[in-house]
């Protein structure tokens, strides 16, 4: 490549499918769904239908000579950050591209694949045999990061049928571990097998023992969603954009996890005013990424948590400001006492490794600064000290979500603040209705070890702008204050720093400089 021409750094998704005729499915309809998520869509032809919404009419395969000079072709200008795979056309493309999987993980071992499978033996899809089921099961999968199935593709492809609705959780986790590979199984067939009162569910697992260590990253092992209902009669290639929505995410960095609740919002968003084309049923021909918090998922179970069991109250918990202005986060009295006197209103206390006795009197006298100086001082962790002695609030991690009361916590009228490391878990974090939500990590921390990726400023204005004005948020994690400005510059009220102020050579200096850019908030009432 001539070192002079420009180099262009869009996230790259390699969309690998058939043709479709309407436009609805196939490598048009990803192309569209990819270009929603940010990401630039390029593509691999395996074939070339003659479909319309009514009838599957005839495939003309392409060839595999054809196939690798698509392949090489793409490699030379566009190496993949994510391979979505739609339509195969026979078993020679499926060890083909098994094949080509193998060879290119190699050399980018980064590399995510996703795998909607169309394997159903319909109207609307072309048949399939059993050697290229085998061949799907045995060769392709292996290379596979996230199968995306439909519950009769599971079924063809698990060899058997979940005893239950109940057991549709235990039966995605069972393909997952088979399959050593992601399962998100989508819900939308489900009452063609189960009588389903809640509607359409979709259910997600990883394997328990993985290869991949970045399997790891993701905030749950399994969970269920249930979808914001939509209108059921244009969804065609649904699916198919699905996939190519969470493939596009992915590729912009985002986690698995929360591909899947930004893709199912913008689903749901582009669904409820799909209409009709031409002489029969539509799909998404107009799709956007302009969702609203009201657009998402519910999120039923995270890994074992269920969200009823663990506490769904009937009123919100005691209401923090919108606008929480500068928030240190301090393990001192001393640090506390100081950030006070300079007229910080939000500030928290974080004491790690001490016992509840060691730590009492350090939280009382933290209460009672905070009223002295009229501001707003939440308690990390100890959250039956902060119940015990009313603090204004509590500040909680999402392992703490688990085993902390939260009906005691809300029964007290103690405000209670929560962690969140992406779209997912703040989604979840949500549902509870905690008085703040803390969006973090924005970038690299000194003060731990985190198993995610830094989230940065342009997820973080994701959630923002989700999230505005309907519960406070605060953005915490690496912000220093070279970086504060680019953070505040997302519109969010309130940021968190840990480390900006107490090991600065001049802390008084930057916090008033802090205070300068982001504020102290609302006044405390």
């Amino acid at each position: 490549m001539n070192s002079n021409q420009p180099h262009h750094h869009l996230p790259i998704v390699w969309a690998i499918g058939g043709v479709d005729p309407t436009g609805l499915a196939g490598i048009s309809a990803d192309n569209r769904a990819v270009a929603v998520s940010g990401a630039y869509c390029v593509n691999i032809v395996t074939c070339v239908t003659a479909q319309n919404s009514n009838a599957f009419y005839s495939l003309n395969d392409t060839k595999i000579a054809l196939l690798d000079q698509q392949w090489q072709a793409l490699l030379e200008q566009c190496p993949p950050q994510v391979i979505k795979i739609g339509l195969l056309a026979n078993s020679a493309q499926v060890e083909w591209l098994a094949e080509k999987l193998a060879s290119l993980r190699q050399v980018s071992p980064t590399l995510w694949v996703i795998y909607d499978p169309v394997i159903r033996a319909s109207s609307d899809a072309a048949p399939i045999s059993r050697s290229m089921l085998k061949a799907i099961t045995t060769e392709l999968i292996p290379q596979v990061d996230l199968l995306t199935p439909n519950l009769h593709e599971a079924i063809r492809l698990g060899g058997e049928s979940p005893e239950s609705f109940e057991k549709l959780s235990d039966y995605c986790q069972r393909l997952a571990d088979e399959f050593s590979c992601q399962v998100y199984l989508k819900g939308g067939h489900l009452n063609d097998v189960f009588t389903n009162e809640s509607g359409v569910t979709d259910f997600y697992a990883r394997p328990l023992a993985s290869q991949r260590s970045e399997y790891m990253a993701e905030p749950a092992t399994s969970f269920v969603l249930t979808p914001i209902k939509t209108q059921q009669a244009h969804r065609r290639g649904s699916g198919c954009i699905l996939a190519s929505l969470i493939a596009g995410y992915v590729a912009n960095d985002y986690r698995f996890c929360d591909a899947i609740v930004l893709s199912c919002g913008v689903m749901s968003k582009t669904y409820q005013t799909a209409g009709a084309l031409g002489n029969s049923t539509g799909g998404a021909i107009r799709l956007t990424a302009d969702i609203n918090i009201d657009d998402l998922p519910e999120i039923t179970v995270f890994d074992a948590m269920v969200f009823n069991e663990l506490g769904y109250f009937d009123s919100a918990f005691a209401p923090c400001p919108l606008d929480l202005g500068l928030y240190p986060v301090v393990d001192t009295i001393e640090w506390l006492t100081r950030l006070l006197k300079q007229g910080i209103k939000t500030i928290q206390l974080r004491v790690k490794g001490l016992t509840s006795s060691e730590v009492e009197p350090l939280i009382i006298d933290a209460i009672r600064l905070g009223d002295a100086h009229n501001a707003r001082v939440f308690i990390n962790d100890y959250w039956r000290l902060a119940i015990k002695h009313q603090a204004y609030g509590v500040h909680l991690g999402q392992e703490d979500m688990a085993i902390a009361d939260l009906n005691a916590i809300n029964i007290a009228g103690v405000r209670l603040g929560l962690s969140t490391h992406g779209v997912f878990e703040a989604l979840w974090a949500k549902q509870f209705m905690p008085s703040y939500i803390a969006l973090g990590h924005i970038f690299a921390t000194q003060t731990k070890d985190m198993p995610s990726k830094p989230q940065g400023v342009a997820k973080l204005s994701t959630q923002v702008r989700l999230f505005e004005g309907i519960v406070p948020v605060t953005a915490i994690g690496g912000i220093s204050i070279q970086r504060v400005q680019s953070v505040v510059d997302t519109n969010i009220a309130s940021v968190a720093l840990v480390t900006a102020i107490t090991k600065a050579s001049n802390p008084e200096q930057v916090t008033q400089d802090l205070i300068e850019r982001v504020g102290v908030g609302l006044a405390h009432e």
